[in-house]
C-alpha cells in the first residue's frame, strides 16, 4: 500500500493545509494588530484590553503600557517630521509645528513601523487645520518638503544604450518615456521654492519674504542625484512637457500637448545627465 504522506498528492494536501493554517494565522494576527492600533490611537483608550488582543496585561499595567506607547510614539514621530519638513518647521515655529504633529499622529496614525514615511499625508493634515488658513502657502510648502525628502528613498536609474537608440530609431508614435521614480513635479499657486530657500538660513529676511509672496506660483522639479535631492523652478513649457510625459499615451502625443517653445533636445540632454528617465518603452 502506498503511504499517502509520502506521495506527491499527500505532500500537496499537507502543504495546502499548512498554507491555510498559516493564512488564517496571519489574518488573525493582522486583526489583533489592528485592534491594538485602534486602542492606542483612540481618543479615549479603553481601560481594559479587548479579548481579541489576547494580552496578559490587565488593569493598571495595560493603561500604563498604552500611555507609554502613545507618548513615546508621538515623540519619535514629531522628531521624524521635524527632519522631513524643515521649511514648515521654520514657518510655523516649534510649538505650532509640534501641535500639528500631534494632530497628524492622532488623525493619521502610522500604518507601518517605518517613521521615514510618517509624513506621507502631512500636507493634508496642514490643509485641514482651520487656524492655518491665513497662510495658504503652508500646504504646498509641505508638499515640496516631502518631495525633497521622499526622492531620497527612490532607487537611482540610468537609461541603457538601447533606450537611447529607441529615441533615435523608433517613430515617436510608438514610444513612451517613463520618468524615474526619484522625480517629482510640485505645482503650486505660490513661489514655494523661493520660500523654501528663504527659510533655510539662520535668519529670515522679512522684506525678501514679503517680496517673494508677491511672486507668481512655481512648478518645481525635484529629483534625486548622487544621494542628494535637487530642485529647480521650471518654465511653463517644461512643466507642460513633464505633465504630458506622465499623462499622454505616447511620445508623439506628448509632443503635441507641449508648447512650441519647448527645447526638447536641451531637456533630453539634462534628463540623461541627471537621471530623470527610467526607460523608453516601445508600445
Amino acid at each position: 500500500m502506498i503511504d499517502p504522506d509520502a506521495s506527491p498528492c499527500g505532500n500537496a494536501l499537507s502543504s495546502a493545509e499548512s498554507s491555510a493554517e498559516s493564512s488564517a494565522g496571519v489574518h488573525a494576527e493582522k486583526q489583533r494588530q489592528q485592534s491594538l492600533v485602534a486602542a492606542i490611537f483612540s481618543l479615549y483608550p479603553p481601560v481594559e484590553p479587548s479579548p481579541d488582543l489576547r494580552l496578559l496585561w490587565q488593569g493598571q499595567r495595560w493603561r500604563d503600557g498604552i500611555a507609554a506607547y502613545r507618548g513615546n510614539g508621538l515623540t519619535h514621530a514629531t522628531a521624524a517630521l521635524r527632519i522631513q519638513f524643515p521649511t514648515v518647521l521654520v514657518m510655523l515655529g516649534e510649538a505650532a509645528f509640534d501641535a500639528v504633529c500631534a494632530r497628524h499622529w492622532r488623525t493619521r496614525p502610522p500604518e507601518q513601523g517605518d517613521l521615514a514615511k510618517i509624513g506621507t499625508a502631512f500636507a493634508q493634515t496642514i490643509a485641514e487645520v482651520e487656524e492655518l488658513s491665513a497662510w495658504p502657502w503652508l500646504t504646498d510648502s509641505a508638499r515640496l518638503d516631502w518631495a525633497f525628502w521622499h526622492v531620497l528613498f527612490d532607487p537611482p536609474v540610468l537609461p541603457t544604450p538601447d533606450d537611447l537608440q529607441r529615441l533615435v530609431n523608433v517613430d515617436p508614435a510608438g514610444l513612451r518615456i517613463h520618468l524615474a521614480a526619484g522625480t517629482r513635479l510640485v505645482q503650486s499657486a505660490w513661489p514655494v521654492l523661493a520660500l523654501r530657500q528663504l527659510h533655510r538660513g539662520p535668519e529670515i529676511d522679512v522684506q525678501a519674504l514679503q517680496a517673494a509672496l508677491q511672486l507668481s506660483g512655481e512648478c518645481v522639479w525635484v529629483w534625486r542625484e548622487d544621494f542628494e535631492a535637487w530642485g529647480v523652478a521650471l518654465p511653463a513649457c517644461e512643466a507642460a512637457w513633464i505633465n504630458a510625459l506622465q499623462s499622454c499615451p505616447s511620445l508623439d502625443a506628448a509632443f503635441d500637448a507641449t508648447p512650441d517653445e519647448m527645447d526638447f533636445s536641451a531637456w533630453l540632454h539634462n534628463a540623461i545627465r541627471h537621471g530623470w528617465i527610467d526607460r523608453v518603452q516601445v508600445l
